[in-house]
């Protein structure tokens, strides 16, 4: 039987609030962004890369630390998670040395990982892995806004896609896109930060991912636009729901769905919530945003920068 509970959380807290000093030397790649906004995209993307591992989100880098959700995901035994947590002097280390394993098992030199949460860790990021490169993907809100509200459409049961016709209200879901978002912009400008546009990668996919690989100091590797072509455990949506449509080739398809899914007064309610944010990020907005009064944006941003 294994040494660890498949549902540690207390383990997880007390690991995270442990004194944690360990640097890493390495340079990963980290994902991160409002949930719905093409995270899982770009994470298979990177993990067609032959030098990037990127698998299944893990949730480590926000602090979590459950075995059995790993076991499951990276294909790593619960008692090797043990020794390595063990063999660590901290959450971070840990963190290193699980995906360095990962890694090595995909016979990959550097590990990548996504948990669209992470663009509200990105201080612990940069603290323990100074030289991570993050990548923050930004998606339309009112495209956000669409997509969270009724996810996941379904749920897998004794192997089969059940739909669970979940419809969220329309407000935590704006407020939920406006704090992910400034959560990772008050990074801009920051050398190892980058924010990359849901839209511009579907748009332009090659001119889009040749400059990521120029940002992460990556070679330019074609397999990158032929992603859905792989296979694999890190692909698997057999046990758990994933995004299948980001195993799939790129299409616009679920480009401006808010025009067609957004009543009308759902769309004012969006704009009139979130719509300076939305011209900030470069989104046309109908009807434009009134004028940002003074400090009303870095309030905002400082406010969340607070948090």
């Amino acid at each position: 039987m294994s040494t660890l509970s498949t549902n540690n959380s207390s383990l997880a807290r007390w690991f995270r609030r442990a004194t944690s000093s360990h640097v890493s030397q390495q340079s990963p790649v980290i994902i991160g962004g409002c949930q719905r906004s093409g995270t899982t995209l770009l994470r298979v993307i990177l993990d067609s890369h032959p030098n990037i591992a990127c698998g299944h989100e893990s949730s480590l880098l926000t602090g979590s630390f459950l075995p059995g959700k790993l076991a499951t995901r990276f294909e790593i035994p619960v008692d090797d998670i043990s020794r390595i947590r063990r063999a660590a002097s901290d959450h971070a280390q840990f963190i290193e040395r699980f995906f360095s394993r990962y890694a090595t098992d995909r016979r990959k030199p550097r590990w990548a990982e996504k948990t669209p949460q992470n663009v509200r860790h990105i201080g612990y990021i940069f603290r323990h892995f100074p030289d991570a490169k993050f990548i923050h993907i930004v998606r339309d809100g009112r495209d956000v806004v669409c997509s969270i509200r009724t996810h996941p459409k379904f749920r897998v049961v004794d192997g089969q896609k059940v739909p669970t016709g979940i419809r969220r209200p329309i407000k935590p879901c704006i407020d939920c896109w406006l704090r992910d978002t400034a959560a990772g912009m008050q990074w801009r400008g920051h050398a190892n930060y980058l924010e990359l546009r849901y839209e511009d990668l579907v748009g332009e996919p090659e001119a889009q991912l040749r400059k990521l690989c120029e940002f992460i100091g990556a070679p330019w590797d074609a397999a990158l636009l032929e992603y859905y072509l792989e296979s694999g455990p890190s692909r698997d949506t057999t046990h758990f729901i994933v995004n299948e449509a980001a195993t799939r080739p790129i299409s616009p398809q679920s480009l401006e769905r808010w025009r067609r899914d957004l009543t009308d007064v759902e769309l004012d309610l969006v704009c009139r919530r979130a719509g300076r944010r939305l011209a900030e990020l470069g989104y046309d907005v109908e009807p434009p945003p009134p004028p940002i009064s003074p400090g009303g944006a870095s309030a905002t941003l400082a406010a969340s920068k607070g948090h």
